[in-house]
């Protein structure tokens, strides 16, 4: 029997948007975008759904736009009239994305034909927010991100240690990660409007990818590890490259603080947080960081901005950091799944497909 549909609703096709944040990113987009087009056109030949391309540009003053629309006239370039960061562009290009799965990919990243098929599986289950795989380094194939832990020690999240399967198969069983890194994930579209996006306070860029995972994740959803997606990044191309080092290291540390303030859970987190503050606050200028303070100085500055958002994310959280932590750690209990460090990172280096004709990267040697 045909189910009925309100009229006044509208009905989302199938298929899949791929959204690139771009800032005078020209040379990166020659390098990386036939990749990407490659990707789109596998997805939608293993399943049977439509994609599209769409540039999200932050007030680029390169000739970003005329070369895409020279080289790639059918790819959408969503221009912005001002500079505003990675969240608010990024938000943008989901907003303008017609279909129901967004992956947002950084302009510096290559895809193979089969990065996105794996990913867009894991949305028959109602509870995925986000998919994320392997990021391996463009450079060197050397595995750099994976699953993703997360603790509360000595006053401080930490959410940089990573687990990986060496050998994954079709009939695995989900694994779960912390966050969706900003750069390479699939996304429900809809349940990323719903939660408003990446935090645009966190502007112009760092830990926007995960705050919103913790959003999400407290707010019930769920996010996972794909290992038989895979990636290459080129890192520190979009912003290692382009600005000072302490200019960088301020407005992470700003974010990073930002971040705490919004979801520590309870007062003995929030003690201890304090206690590590005034620790760091007292050594880094010893250390020569004196771009620390400068962090906790803006960071400060936006407390009632911050007051007011972590008001309305205790409201609707059904999990704990705790609770996150503990889900994920049960996972590292299985036979197939290893920790990831400098002495079991795998190496995979990246093979240009035949059919690229714009895209000149040549992979360097493996360390």
């Amino acid at each position: 029997m045909r189910r009925e549909v309100a009229p006044n609703k509208p009905v989302t096709p199938p298929g899949l948007s791929i959204v690139i944040p771009n800032w005078n990113g020209r040379a990166l987009l020659e390098k990386f975008l036939p990749t990407v087009v490659e990707s789109a056109r596998a997805f939608e030949a293993a399943c049977g759904q439509p994609t599209e391309i769409l540039v999200a540009d932050d007030a680029s003053t390169d000739d970003s736009e005329s070369w895409l629309r020279g080289h790639f006239p059918e790819i959408r370039f969503e221009s912005g009239a001002r500079q505003q960061g990675f969240a608010p562009t990024a938000n943008r290009g989901v907003r303008a994305a017609c279909f129901p799965l967004v992956y947002l990919v950084n302009s510096d990243v290559a895809l193979a034909p089969g990065t996105l098929p794996p990913l867009a599986v894991h949305f028959r289950d109602g509870k995925v927010f986000a998919a994320t795989g392997n990021a391996y380094d463009f450079g060197t194939g050397v595995l750099r991100g994976a699953g993703q832990r997360g603790a509360f020690r000595r006053g401080f999240l930490r959410v940089h240690s990573r687990f990986f399967v060496p050998s994954p198969t079709t009939e695995m069983q989900p694994l779960l990660t912390l966050f969706a890194t900003g750069g390479s994930s699939l996304f429900d579209r809809a349940k990323f409007l719903a939660l408003g996006g990446l935090n645009e306070m966190l502007a112009p860029y760092g830990w926007e990818d995960v705050e919103l995972s913790l959003r999400a994740w407290k707010q019930g959803m769920e996010i996972r590890y794909e290992p038989r997606s895979a990636i290459w990044h080129q890192f520190s191309s979009t912003i290692g490259e382009r600005f000072p080092r302490r200019r960088v290291s301020a407005a992470y540390e700003r974010n990073r603080l930002l971040m705490h303030w919004l979801h520590l859970d309870t007062s003995a987190q929030a003690a201890s947080h304090a206690a590590a503050l005034a620790v760091k606050l007292a050594t880094s200028p010893l250390a020569g960081h004196t771009e620390y303070w400068q962090a906790f100085g803006q960071a400060l500055a936006m407390r009632r901005e911050v007051r007011s958002q972590r008001i309305r994310l205790q409201k609707a959280r059904l999990r704990t950091l705790a609770d996150i932590f503990q889900q994920i750690e049960a996972q590292m209990s299985r036979p197939e799944v290893r920790v990831l460090d400098r002495s079991s990172a795998p190496v995979r280096l990246y093979t240009r497909p035949q059919s690229f004709t714009l895209l000149d990267a040549k992979p360097e040697k493996a360390r």
